[in-house]
């Protein structure tokens, strides 16, 4: 698998991390100060989230051929993972 199809997964990961934001945004803007707790870990969680893929996108971007195959490994794995879910 080529570098440039790998990465052509990035706009829609990047949508997704949009529109997440969007929605947390929206939420915050509704709730009182003292509510806005309830939503820290899903903030967490999309912090981290990105985080990660930011470090994917850059070792993908490095990526020589062999590294290429285990990522594509790796999604295949986090694919069957997140279906089983």
């Amino acid at each position: 698998m080529s570098r440039e199809s790998c990465l052509d997964h990035v706009p829609t990961e990047v949508d997704e991390l949009s529109v997440r934001v969007a929605i947390l945004k929206e939420r915050f803007a509704k709730q009182k100060v003292s509510v806005k707790l309830e939503h820290e870990g899903e903030l967490a969680y999309v912090r981290t989230r990105f985080t990660e893929f930011r470090r994917r996108v850059q070792e993908l971007q490095e990526a020589d051929d062999t590294e290429l195959a285990r990522f594509e490994e790796v999604r295949a794995v986090e694919t069957l993972l997140s279906a089983l879910s």
